[in-house]
């Protein structure tokens, strides 16, 4: 193994700068060194570099936290995992202490690690996790759908939330990985309809290929004109996967409805009658990360229960990772897999 690696490190404001980096070694007896096969761009990426940020990450750290990877080293207290186990990672390490994780809350632990964001990421060849949250996955799994798993487990955390019951029509605010691996959840539950509102016109496309549901162009068709056509009430549950469509949501949904807000936007303020989840009884429920939800990622994807190859658009290699980027913030691709 060599002493240093290439890394994509975020430096500040808007610079993403692909350095030589010193490959790390294990420091605790808890902890593994991974091999990193596979990492996929995910949009809080895209946020971290904008500028201004939508999401803030701590200076000189490498970014990347969804991926797939072999373990190459541990330390002597990880017993669950053995030298060239593949695994997938919950890049949000907790503390297992504070008063939310002993509520079994750990997506809410006042002291996360976030992984690719507060420490050293996977857009790297090498990373070095704690073995508590690397989780073996067959390998039978291609290791692009592998890479899946953070965003898979996230919106199970969700959709466990909903409970969708057979026959129900749901509909999905975002044609993005997320909002297609709801969409693919809410049908593999039993809905009867899934409708997924898009507007741009490459995803628009994707989603259409994939053969989901009725996938709505919002740029020429009213949202809401096309839910009550379809239902004649509203939507049983809407997801809002982008974080900025809360009233959209209030509105489509029938009275007595659920509506999940998972998308994170940090600059979007929603304005609506509040009056109007009173008058119509709604549910409005909120979803943050993987809540114990890795070991359930991990049988969907070794069952191939989903299309989790249908998600992924481009695989690059590291050094394309601005052009990665770029695509993903400018809509022209859904799923980027980055093999470094």
């Amino acid at each position: 193994m060599k002493d240093t690696m290439l890394a994509a490190v975020f430096e500040g404001e808007g610079k993403l700068t692909l350095k030589v980096v010193p490959v790390p070694k294990i420091e605790r007896d808890d902890q593994v060194l991974l091999q990193v096969e596979a990492v996929s761009i995910c949009g809080t990426d895209v946020h971290i570099v904008e500028v201004p940020p939508g999401y803030v990450a701590t200076p000189n750290t490498i970014l990347g936290h969804e991926f797939a990877a072999t373990v190459v080293d541990k330390g002597p207290t990880v017993d669950h995992l053995e030298i060239g186990h593949r695994v997938v990672v919950n890049p949000n390490d907790y503390c297992g202490v504070c008063a939310y994780c002993r509520k079994n809350l750990p997506n809410q632990c006042e002291n996360i690690d976030a992984l690719g964001i507060h420490v050293d990421g996977a857009f790297a060849k090498y990373c070095r996790v704690s073995g508590n949250v690397a989780y073996p996955i067959s390998k039978d799994v291609p290791v692009e759908h592998a890479a899946c798993a953070e965003p898979l487990a996230c919106v199970i955390n969700g959709t466990q939330k909903l409970c969708v019951k057979p026959g129900e029509t749901t509909v999905v605010i975002g044609a993005g990985p997320i909002g297609l691996i709801m969409s693919m959840m809410f049908k593999a539950s039993g809905a009867a309809k899934v409708i997924i509102a898009e507007k741009a016109p490459y995803r628009i496309k994707h989603a259409r290929k994939m053969d989901i549901g009725r996938v709505v162009d919002v740029t020429t068709e009213n949202l809401k004109d096309v839910v009550m056509e379809q239902t004649g009430i509203g939507a049983d549950v809407i997801a809002d996967v982008t974080g900025a469509q809360l009233a959209t949501a209030i509105d489509c949904a029938r009275k007595g409805g659920k509506v999940l807000v998972f998308g994170v936007n940090t600059k979007a303020v929603a304005q609506f009658h509040q009056c109007n989840i009173t008058f119509k009884e709604l549910q409005v429920l909120g979803t943050w990360l993987a809540n114990a939800t890795f070991p359930e990622a991990v049988r969907v994807l070794e069952g191939g229960l989903l299309d989790i190859g249908g998600l992924i658009t481009d695989t690059i290699p590291l050094t394309d990772i601005h052009r990665g980027l770029d695509k993903l913030a400018n809509g022209k691709a859904v799923k980027i897999i980055v093999k470094p």
